[in-house]
């Protein structure tokens, strides 16, 4: 069956759908680079479900095809992330049990962890040493001992890994490319209606692309991004595909970032930013970056024409969806750092930006930290940015600087004006439930629209809104935002 060499999709409910079955169709080759891939996720589709009930069957039914497998996914220090160095190690097990269910070999059938190999100086290490202890004797001490062999990292001495691989993408049979911001594991599930409560949303977008240039590229780096931020090679030149790369410093003594390698997400963002005379267009996790921020703002007083919408959750997860107590460091840091991003961009433009939140529509206390406007939020995890109708690009990066400068990221550049066209109908149409014309899709006519309307939204009873974007809270930054001098940006 022929299928569109340009697929957009948001939320999982149809992305997943579209991976399965371009992995159903694979002839000859599966190769991925994620930060989660866990076998035991549900599959949605219906042709995933004639053949099981989960990833582990259709990897399974692939396989046995004589498809060839390789996976690499991300590991995480074993004392502050715990529970993913334990998902991590659990997926090697799934592939384990895969080889042996299928009787495949080790060559057609490699999964392998990516532990970024960067660690900080002497000087930060003793700094953080006590409270990592401590947190790792924590940890022992509650978890069960088959737990506690599902986290093998725990066992040793306790190092800092403060960088990880934040990737999500997919190359099949050297012709398909699956890319963007999602990972595969059931927390990341969710619809176009995100009908589920607050905590369980999960917004994202992904892309597929076919018989493209992109495509060799991203299986370039899938194959080459573990030996690059080792040192073991050079990074490969790239047109297409964009990276965030760092490597481990020689000379680390004060230090505790990596050093940066390659920034292509970051250099593409402020050119764009900077070359842009209607409308920016982004939709992020996180708005952290002072250099964005910068660019930003310098871009709203040199261009007095241009505009810029940005979507954004209104709350990262951590504060939103735990209690307030329970909220760390490096959360309250990272607001602090949106508080000041977000105030620089609103003075910069004045009307000119609109800055807005989705929310579900239904009531919610508004005391409640998971909801704004009166009702529950939407979490947002995507990763968009659309610059006037020239260019575009989908990936797995945020606008802060781990994502900029310290983990592994990558990212289509789209340059196409018929398929930055279809991506913009396609998200435009997911927040306001409807597709859009006239000047409400024009880059040069939409924002004010688009602003008017959201601050309807604002005062208008839930189920009356239209679409599910209200304005973004900068009260709810203000009131959990910390600074912590002397840290770098970059941390969060």
């Amino acid at each position: 069956m022929s299928r569109p060499d340009f697929e957009v999709f948001v939320a999982a409910d149809a992305a997943f759908a579209a991976f399965e079955q371009a992995v159903l169709d694979a002839r000859f080759s599966f190769l991925g680079g994620f930060r989660i891939f866990d076998m035991r996720t549900r599959l949605v589709s219906e042709a995933g479900r004639a053949i099981g009930e989960t990833w582990f069957d259709l990897l399974a039914h692939v396989v046995a095809r004589g498809v060839r497998v390789d996976l690499t996914i991300s590991d995480f220090d074993p004392v502050y992330a715990t529970e993913l160095h334990a998902l991590t190690w659990g997926t090697l097990k799934q592939a384990a049990a895969l080889r042996e269910v299928t009787g495949a070999s080790e060559q057609q059938v490699q999964v392998r962890q990516a532990l970024h190999p960067a660690t900080p100086g002497l000087v930060p290490w003793l700094a953080f040493l006590p409270p990592t202890l401590r947190k790792a004797r924590a940890q022992r001490a509650r978890m069960s001992d088959s737990a506690l062999r599902a986290a093998p990292g725990l066992a040793g001495t306790p190092q800092l890994h403060p960088v990880t691989h934040h990737q999500k993408l997919a190359v099949i049979d050297d012709d398909t490319l699956y890319i963007g911001g999602l990972d595969l594991n059931a927390r990341r599930f969710d619809t176009a209606d995100h009908d589920r409560p607050a905590p369980q949303t999960w917004s994202d977008v992904q892309v597929i692309v076919r018989n493209d240039p992109a495509v060799a590229e991203a299986a370039t780096h899938i194959k080459s991004f573990d030996a690059v931020v080792r040192g073991q090679t050079k990074p490969p030149a790239m047109t297409h595909i964009k990276r965030t790369l760092s490597v481990d410093r020689l000379l680390k003594l004060p230090f505790l970032s990596p050093r940066t390698l390659v920034s292509e997400i970051e250099q593409l963002h402020l050119e764009a930013i900077g070359q842009a005379r209607h409308l920016i267009y982004i939709e992020t996790q996180f708005m952290r970056s002072p250099r964005i921020a910068d660019a930003l703002a310098e871009a709203s007083a040199a261009q007095s024409a241009l505009s810029l919408i940005l979507i954004l959750p209104a709350l990262p997860e951590p504060a939103a969806f735990a209690p307030e107590d329970d909220i760390g460091f490096e959360t309250r840091y990272g607001l602090g750092l949106e508080r000041d991003a977000l105030a620089k961009i609103r003075e910069g433009f004045g009307d000119r930006a609109t800055i807005a939140a989705p929310v579900q529509p239904i009531m919610a206390p508004r005391d409640d930290t998971s909801s704004s406007a009166g009702s529950p939020m939407i979490y947002v995890h995507n990763k968009v940015l659309v610059r006037d109708g020239d260019l575009a690009f989908v990936g797995s990066a945020n606008m802060n600087g781990r994502s900029l400068r310290w983990d592994t990221e990558a990212g289509l550049t789209i340059t196409q004006s018929d398929r930055i066209a279809h991506l913009r109908r396609v998200v435009h149409r997911h927040w306001w439930r409807k597709d859009l014309t006239g000047d409400w899709a024009d880059p040069e006519r939409m924002q004010p629209l688009w602003q008017a309307e959201i601050r309807r939204n604002d005062v208008r009873h839930p189920e009356k809104r239209a679409g599910f974007l209200v304005s973004h809270d900068p009260t709810l930054h203000e009131r959990h935002g910390a600074s912590l001098p002397l840290v770098t940006n970059d941390m969060v």
